[in-house]
């Protein structure tokens, strides 16, 4: 891959860069390709159990290319211009986010620089956020000429800071510095631009104190029952995993290493005795 770089600080954990520092990182359509292939090559990976998101170089991510949209449906579904080839390149695009939401590990956003439009709507299908101080996030949608609505963000940016917040930045494409973004909630924590990738790998490695099958069916459940339709339907699917869970050997290991005052050795770290 040319436009994405996969490393791995430590095997349980990997590093997902958007690499065309060159240009802030802009989502040019041979990127989203090499994302799609990018996801689906750390969800194979079971070894894998956390993923971090960031930019190289001064950026996250400054949305769409402008420079790359001649014509992207016949790039990306090898037809002329036209509504069926636009709809296929808008859907490659959009389909981003929920594959973000699909991949068995969770997903931290080191959100180094700009994040603007699509590269908003990555940092946003994360699992977790947090930022440099100098970011700067916007919905820039409604700027290009076209609805402010696009690639989920009418869905994502509401449920994380309610509507009225989201109707403000949405609609004035304005944007807002690492402080604000975290007043509204959208990152959870605000470092020093050289913390930046330190702090997501710290709490990378945190959560791989926990059990893998633990963290995979937290992030499912979490964002299955942010759409279900009453809390006893919630409920039925936090049992489910509950009683899996515990046909894994899991709780006990975690209750023996308590009482030892030891950290748990989980399944996948016994066998390999």
């Amino acid at each position: 891959m040319e436009t994405i770089a996969i490393d791995y600080p430590r095997p349980e954990v990997a590093v997902l860069r958007l690499n065309r520092p060159e240009s802030l990182n802009a989502l040019s359509w041979q990127m989203v390709r090499e994302l799609h292939a990018a996801l689906d090559e750390l969800n194979a990976n079971n070894r894998c159990r956390v993923v971090v998101l960031t930019g190289a170089g001064r950026g996250f991510c400054a949305g769409l290319d402008l420079r790359d949209q001649n014509n992207p449906g016949e790039v990306v579904a090898g037809l002329p211009s036209g509504p069926q080839a636009g709809l296929l390149a808008q859907n490659q695009m959009a389909s981003l986010i929920p594959h973000l939401r699909r991949i068995q590990q969770p997903l931290i956003a080191a959100i180094n620089g700009a994040a603007y439009g699509g590269g908003l709507a990555l940092a946003l299908g994360c699992d977790i956020r947090i930022a440099a101080r100098s970011a700067r996030l916007c919905v820039q949608f409604i700027r290009l000429g076209v609805s402010g609505c696009d690639i989920g963000v009418s869905y994502m940016l509401p449920r994380l800071i309610g509507a009225s917040h989201a109707h403000d930045l949405i609609l004035s494409a304005r944007a807002i510095d690492a402080e604000e973004a975290e007043r509204y909630g959208i990152v959870t924590r605000v470092v020093n631009d050289a913390e930046i990738l330190p702090a997501a790998l710290q709490l990378a490695d945190e959560l791989c104190d926990f059990s893998p099958f633990a963290v995979m069916a937290t992030k499912q459940v979490m964002w299955a029952n942010l759409d279900t339709s009453n809390l006893e339907a919630a409920i039925q699917l936090e049992n489910r995993n509950q009683i899996l869970a515990g046909l894994s050997g899991e709780a006990e290991e975690a209750a023996l290493a308590f009482f030892e005052k030891r950290k748990p050795r989980w399944s996948h770290e016994r066998g390999q005795d």
